[in-house]
């Protein structure tokens, strides 16, 4: 029954093969992209990959092989990227639209090309094929984290809910990944053994995670002792946020959503990336007026930009009702092209954000201590995308704060995505994260993972909230990174070349 069914599978994708490899191999790279959120069709990436390694399989050349691969990952990063061109569009730079919607994603296709060329190269049987292309795959996914500055963005372990996303906590995003491709390559083997062994792990993650969630909110409570936060989402649209002739508009937005009244006492309110958007400390009464947002004996934090040594950083600045600064953070991970121009000696191309200066990275990660608040871990826009690298392991913090700005993107699947990426973050280093964001989506989300309240796309409004608490003890992702996803990858290697087909010596 089972060889049966597979069999029909098998033909009727080299029946539709002879049609256009490349085209099947770009549909089945959508088909991929649709497992990413907002719609999480997680179902449909073993037709994709299995489907692929069976064009893979049935191909001749390495010339073939390599496009294939090409194609593939343009379906893929162009259904899961696309949304990169509304950027441009809101600011009315409708020539690199295009460059932005499609011109990244044709770039990153040639890290599955060189996946497509290698498998091809050194497998002969399908299940070396299966196990080598699943390390290939990852290893790549991780290069593409840490080139030119890194963009993990929609690794393919975000694809699960929150019982399977439990298992970062082990091995990371990136070990998920590569189990995960595993499963959607494993239906390509036509090995049923391995075949129902994959499937059962995977089952089995889920079962252990749920497990996980159930009984680990039992024993950590679910709030912190008096810890009382505001989050305001005031969704400013991008077209006119640094408008000097809407700033005060803007402004008394925030103000008013942080004086409504709130059941307990707050501690702090808290506003999104570049919520106010001029160089605050050179106004002494603008700070005046900022503090008046805070809560009494409270705190207000924002994002501004600020000079530092004539130098431009973005930043997180927390400010007492005194108007006195009493915390600050400035981001180290920059945006190319977006905060900064990457080779600006050779390119006299404006950044996309707002004025001709290029921003300068801060220190870098770290720590900081804001009387009347637990230790934070500051994180502006995309810092939290990058695994492993968003708080000091050595002083770790009792949360993580995200302040963000999405509204470049519209209703696009992006928000939703960067959504999943930081709730992710939150399950590997078991710590609670606090994500605001100019239009959404807001939320507060637990250390497993859990997002307790949320605030969605394009809604004004706050969130106010008695902070959760870390995990008691430190994961074993935080402890040991990506080693456990590296061990992964040498088993794998090792399996693709224990199913190489034996070759008799001649001598």
């Amino acid at each position: 029954m089972f060889q049966a069914t597979w069999a029909k599978i098998y033909s009727w994708t080299l029946s539709l093969s002879t049609i256009s490899p490349f085209w099947l191999s770009w549909v089945f790279g959508g088909l991929a992209s649709l497992a990413m959120p907002p719609f999480q069709y997680w179902v449909l990436l073993p037709v994709a990959f299995s489907g692929f390694l069976i064009l893979l399989e049935n191909t001749k050349a390495s010339k073939t092989a390599f496009w294939l691969g090409w194609v593939f990952g343009f379906g893929y990063f162009l259904g899961g990227l696309y949304w990169l061109g509304n950027g441009p569009r809101t600011l009315g730079m409708w020539l690199a639209v295009p460059f932005a919607a499609v011109g990244l994603p044709l770039c990153l296709s040639f890290f599955p090309a060189f996946v497509s060329l290698i498998t091809f190269h050194y497998t002969k049987t399908p299940l070396a094929r299966v196990f080598a292309f699943a390390a290939l795959w990852s290893i790549f996914e991780w290069l593409r984290g840490h080139i030119l500055t890194g963009l993990p963005w929609n690794l393919l372990g975000y694809t699960w809910d929150i019982s399977v996303l439990q298992v970062t906590s082990l091995i990371g995003i990136y070990g998920l990944t590569v189990l995960t491709v595993l499963a959607a390559c494993i239906f390509a083997s036509r090995h049923k053994g391995w075949i129902v062994s994959v499937v059962l792990s995977m089952g089995l993650m889920g079962v252990w995670g749920d497990y996980r969630v159930t009984q680990g909110v039992g024993q950590v409570p679910a709030e912190g002792p008096g810890v009382n936060l505001r989050i305001v989402q005031a969704s400013i649209p991008q077209q006119t946020k640094w408008l000097a002739e809407h700033f005060q508009e803007n402004l008394e937005r925030y103000i008013a959503l942080s004086h409504l009244p709130a059941e307990k006492p707050l501690a702090a309110v808290i506003w999104p990336e570049a919520s106010v958007t001029t160089l605050v400390e050179e106004s002494p009464s603008l700070l005046k007026v900022l503090s008046e947002a805070a809560p009494p004996d409270g705190l207000v934090l924002f994002g501004a930009p600020r000079e530092v040594e004539g130098k431009l950083r973005t930043s997180m600045m927390a400010l007492d009702s005194q108007g006195r600064r009493v915390g600050v953070y400035d981001k180290a991970h920059l945006v190319p092209f977006g905060e900064y121009m990457p080779f600006r000696s050779i390119l006299s191309f404006k950044k996309l954000t707002y004025g001709d200066r290029d921003y300068t990275p801060g220190p870098g990660i770290q720590t900081i201590s804001i009387p009347g608040l637990p230790s934070v871990s500051p994180l502006i826009c995309y810092e939290a995308i990058f695994p492993h690298m968003v708080v000091d392991g050595k002083n770790r913090p009792e949360w993580m704060l995200n302040i963000t700005n999405d509204a470049w993107y519209g209703q696009t699947p992006g928000p939703y995505q960067h959504l999943q990426i930081v709730r992710v973050r939150a399950i590997e280093e078991g710590i609670p994260l606090v994500r605001s964001a100019n239009n959404g989506i807001s939320a507060v989300i637990d250390p497993f993972g859990r997002i307790l309240y949320r605030l969605e796309l394009d809604e004004i409004g706050f969130i106010d909230f008695t902070l959760p608490k870390r995990l008691s003890y430190v994961t074993l992702y935080q402890q040991w990174g990506d080693l456990l996803f590296a061990g992964i990858l040498v088993v794998l290697l090792i399996l693709a070349v224990a199913h190489r087909p034996y070759q008799k010596s001649n001598n």
